[in-house]
């Protein structure tokens, strides 16, 4: 696939302390392998030739661990010289970019989406950006995006509880490299800092119902641990 895809892998993992100790939170194991094992093998099947790994804490042991594994694939580790947040991550591996399109994605959730037709409806759409938004019947944990008849992304909503359909940022996102010449080359979050000043200037939302795993607390990691593998097939 000609796009590079750039995996959030920074993260300390505080809340799952208690479960996983002093592991990075994406390196936390699942069914006896890394969590993030499973995102890249997926993104392998899904066409994946060029993943940059935006690491931070306990950067050295992660690059080691891939230094031996998936070698059919370019593996490259952009490494943060102290903690940038997400958006800061991203800017600061621009310079490993060599595709004209990016895949952006957190380290530590997983959606089966498939990435032929992400890429497709985002160059249809000549937009700029495009979040993939989760189906989910039901919500208190999650904000959400709020999209017009397009499918235009036209505000984020603070998490609220209710039994409607709702779509939740997958934390799967596809754009063009010229995106990066918006990023401050400072600490930012991608989510707070960057996502709302794209509204109205070609930001799409891309709808899909389907499985969807953050193993961001020891409640989600838990189910994580049970599920992954079936949902991989």
């Amino acid at each position: 696939m000609s796009a590079d895809f750039l995996i959030l892998c920074g993260g300390l993992g505080t809340r799952l302390r208690s479960v996983t100790g002093e592991t990075p939170k994406v390196m936390a194991e699942v069914q006896g392998e890394p969590f993030l094992d499973f995102l890249i093998r997926y993104l392998i099947k899904q066409g994946a030739k060029r993943i940059i790994l935006c690491a931070g804490y306990k950067a050295e042991s992660m690059a080691a661990h891939y230094k031996e594994k998936f070698k059919e694939i370019d593996i490259e580790m952009s490494i943060e010289p102290s903690p940038l947040g997400t958006g800061g991550a991203l800017k600061h591996a621009e310079r490993f970019v060599k595709s004209d399109m990016v895949f952006g994605l957190n380290g530590d959730c997983f959606t089966p989406v498939n990435y032929v037709a992400l890429l497709s409806a985002h160059q249809q759409t000549k937009a700029l950006a495009t979040l993939v938004g989760v189906r989910i019947d039901g919500n208190k944990d999650f904000g959400t995006l709020e999209m017009n008849a397009k499918d235009e992304i036209v505000a984020f909503k603070e998490k609220f509880e209710t039994k409607e359909v709702q779509y939740i940022s997958a934390g799967i996102y596809c754009f063009k490299k010229e995106l990066f010449a918006m990023m401050p080359s400072e600490k930012f979050s991608i989510e707070y800092d960057l996502f709302p000043k794209l509204i109205g200037k070609g930001f799409y939302g891309h709808k899909v119902d389907a499985p969807f795993i953050d193993i961001g607390t020891p409640e989600r990691f838990e189910w994580a641990k049970k599920h992954l593998a079936e949902m991989l097939g």
